[in-house]
């Protein structure tokens, strides 16, 4: 059955319509008709099964028939990364991140980031189809870039992976929670690490590779998710 996002809908409406840009896919790429059942999902768990009351390729009007709370993701995959200087690369982590199960990803501005402005929107609209090709019913949370010492002031605890030479747990076995934070192609300063570490994170190793910053960041997600 076809699947589309409704970001609004509710569990109590009877009604709604979809988005200009999901209504322009649903009629006229899909050519689907009055009549026609469709799967909405609003990216909070919800699923909706609704029939298609009015084909406006700018405003296709629905009825709900029925409703299903999903259960919330067992485990929860939040990555904090420093975002790369090439958007296409952070693109291509956020679809594939979000395929695997990611569940908040934060951006953090770190002394050697390369990048300093990123735009929200157009990540939000791949986390969004990626959760729609996943077959996932919860939406990732996306936050605004913050400076890596507020981020530590909102999150003192998680894991850290980094690249200097010192004693790591692998994080295939350890079962430390919390956000798993990936430097920017520089790496993290030491005073960066050296606070990361006297705030209450856990340094581990992604393996015995240098890793592409989005890379490292695909596996410490990829692990999260398997543990």
């Amino acid at each position: 059955m076809a699947q589309f996002y409704a970001p609004n809908l509710q569990i109590i409406d009877t009604s709604y319509f979809l988005t200009e840009e999901e209504s322009k896919h649903c009629i006229r790429v899909l050519r689907m008709q009055v009549n026609d059942t469709l799967e909405l999902i609003n990216g909070k768990g919800l699923v909706f099964q609704v029939v298609i009351m009015e084909a406006h390729p700018k405003k296709c009007a629905v009825k709900v028939l029925s409703v299903v709370q999903m259960p919330a993701p067992k485990k929860e995959i939040h990555i904090a990364i420093a975002p790369t200087k090439n958007m296409d690369r952070m693109e291509w982590f956020v679809e594939k991140a979000g395929e695997i199960g990611l569940t908040k990803l934060s951006l953090i501005k770190c002394h050697n980031s390369e990048r300093k402005v990123c735009n929200l929107e157009r990540m939000q609209k791949i986390a969004i189809a990626a959760m729609k090709q996943s077959k996932q019913y919860y939406l990732p949370e996306i936050e605004e870039l913050i400076n890596y010492n507020a981020f530590l002031a909102k999150y003192p605890k998680g894991m850290i992976a980094h690249c200097y030479q010192e004693q790591k747990s692998d994080i295939a076995t350890t079962t430390v929670t919390g956000p798993l934070l990936i430097g920017p192609e520089g790496d993290f300063s030491k005073e960066e690490l050296a606070l990361a570490l006297k705030s209450g994170y856990l340094p581990v190793s992604l393996g015995e590779n240098r890793l592409r910053t989005e890379t490292a960041a695909l596996l410490g997600a990829f692990h999260l998710s398997i543990r």
